[in-house]
């Protein structure tokens, strides 16, 4: 995996800096949820780009309607992988809310259950990050390389994505996470950091896209989609 390519292939395009700001300015309206869609579908792109061998993979913002639909598609199939943690964290939070409400039940014995079901409750949510970390590239790289919602349910190839490339994964993740810790130390200057901290953002998309297009890239010997079928 090229992480070099990955950090500077933004300002090899032109129009880079126009790219950026239009993604920043998306970015500032996220709190409404819907334009965080765009910038997904965004990043969804720059991966197809790179798979499909794209000198400069870095797309302009048009046609809004294949970014919003690609990005409200990967949050469904999120939702979806998520939905089992969420249901067993209700039920045990239902469970020990009712039983600590029980008026047989000590005061003692109450906390006591409180506080195991908390553990428990820290322990599942941990797990649920960890996997998340590998699984979530991999739908992503799964939606990119196939461009359907259906083949983020396709779960052994999911699973055999993360397997597969769990070295590059954990890759993605270290560089994601040491781009999200310098952003959050500029985002502490006023002003100039928040402005900073939004194209940050939109780089930060593009950074992913790019890795989790080598990744697809590499999984399809480097051939995108058409040239598959076409051979």
């Amino acid at each position: 995996m090229d992480i070099g390519k990955a950090l500077t292939y933004v300002t090899e395009d032109e129009r880079w800096i126009t790219k950026l700001g239009i993604g920043a300015v998306i970015a500032f309206f996220s709190f409404l949820i819907i334009p965080a869609f765009f910038l997904t579908g965004y990043m969804v792109q720059i991966a197809q780009n790179v798979m499909a061998g794209h000198e400069r993979p870095l797309p302009e913002w048009q046609d809004w309607g294949k970014l919003f639909m690609d990005g409200i598609n990967l949050f469904v199939a999120m939702l979806v992988y998520t939905a089992p943690f969420w249901l067993l964290a209700c039920c045990i939070t239902f469970a020990t809310v009712g039983s600590s409400g029980l008026s047989e039940m000590s005061e003692d014995a109450a906390a006591a259950l409180f506080s195991s079901s908390f553990l428990i409750s820290c322990c599942f949510f941990f797990i649920l990050i960890i996997a998340l970390m590998f699984l979530a590239p991999a739908v992503t790289i799964q939606y990119a390389r196939e461009r359907s919602l259906g083949a983020c349910f396709q779960f052994g190839r999911v699973i055999g994505i993360a397997r597969d490339n769990i070295g590059d994964i954990v890759l993605v993740v270290v560089v994601s996470f040491g781009i999200s810790m310098v952003l959050s130390l500029v985002g502490a200057i006023p002003f100039i950091g928040w402005i900073i901290i939004l194209a940050g953002n939109v780089y930060l998309y593009a950074v992913l896209g790019h890795l989790y297009g080598q990744i697809g890239a590499k999984l399809d010997g480097g051939m995108s989609k058409e040239e598959k079928f076409a051979a």
